[in-house]
């Protein structure tokens, strides 16, 4: 019976502050003996909200936008803390709009606990330990530039482009294992669609795993008989029109405006030089010298201007 190694981690790229979460997840194949290690993963602080009444959205001067009519249940991504705006508590929910703390409730984490590694599980090789040390301080590219599409001072989420975003992740992240004498992966176009429709579930399930506790992308690889030996994914969202201060590692408004190749050179960033917390878990991924091919999906949430995305890797 073929053996098969499942790596997977997670990355949340929508933070202001991060923390270490020490969660993990194991994936069950026909035999216990062949359960993989999971990484440590990265869980930022991110905050989701839930309307608790019929409410509106707020200009940054706390004006009533009262076109923008939020329905009870409608749920929010927070990016950025709690401010005061005459006198009353504001959430900034996308670039531009804000609601009234008190209109609405924190949803709680639905992720489960820490799971024991077995004994006889095989280790994750460290790329970071190998031949090829990973230098984790001198991004291929100074500046997040978006070298794919023009600068836009009145972009809007409406103009993400997939092809655009998978064009500048590809080339980003084969800069970056060039760069380590690292060989290049290849995008599978089988494996892009496969993995664009797993993508489209992770708005209301950020996770690896689905209710039953099954690893989603390996269950959709199967389905579409992909064959493979290895599989390994990454999960991140990143805010529409926003950009890494690599000085900081903080998140700034972009000063052109978003672009679809500015949210993947963002992405590649995140996962390669901003994830010590993890453990280097995404670092060590799409770096390992065993990768080959990768698929990769992204979708568009208008209700928080995040674009959510899914790398999955194969060899």
């Amino acid at each position: 019976m073929k053996k098969f190694n499942y790596r997977k981690t997670v990355a949340v790229l929508l933070t202001f502050t991060s923390m270490a979460s020490g969660l993990s997840f194991g994936s069950t194949t026909t035999e216990a003996k062949k359960v993989s290690s999971s990484v440590v993963l990265k869980a930022p602080a991110v905050k989701r909200v839930k309307v608790k009444k019929r409410t509106y959205y707020y200009n940054k001067k706390g004006k009533k936008l009262k076109k923008k009519i939020l329905k009870k249940g409608k749920k929010l991504t927070v990016v950025k803390k709690a401010k005061k705006i005459k006198g009353k508590k504001f959430y900034r929910v996308t670039k531009n709009r804000f609601v009234l703390v008190k209109d609405v409730a924190n949803i709680k984490s639905k992720v489960k606990k820490q799971q024991k590694q077995p004994v006889n599980q095989p280790t994750q090789s460290n790329p970071g330990n190998s031949a090829n040390p990973v230098d984790t301080n001198t991004p291929a590219s100074s500046a997040n530039s978006g070298t794919t599409q023009p600068a836009q001072n009145n972009s809007s989420i409406a103009d993400f482009s997939i092809s655009e975003f998978r064009q500048e992740f590809l080339k980003e992240l084969n800069n970056e294992r060039t760069k380590r004498g690292l060989n290049t992966v290849t995008e599978d176009s089988r494996l892009d669609e496969v993995v664009q429709e797993r993508t489209k579930l992770l708005p209301n399930n950020f996770a690896h795993v689905d209710a039953n506790g099954k690893f989603i992308l390996n269950d959709f690889f199967d389905k579409a008989g992909i064959s493979r030996n290895s599989t390994s994914e990454c999960l991140a969202m990143f805010p529409w029109g926003w950009t890494m201060d690599h000085s900081s590692n903080q998140l700034v408004e972009a000063p052109h405006g978003g672009t679809s190749a500015l949210v993947a050179d963002n992405m590649v960033y995140e996962y390669i030089y901003d994830d010590a917390a993890s453990n280097w878990g995404h670092r060590d991924i799409l770096l390992n010298p065993k990768d080959k091919t990768i698929g990769l999906g992204a979708v568009v949430d208008n209700n928080s201007d995040q674009i959510y995305s899914s790398v999955g890797v194969t060899y």
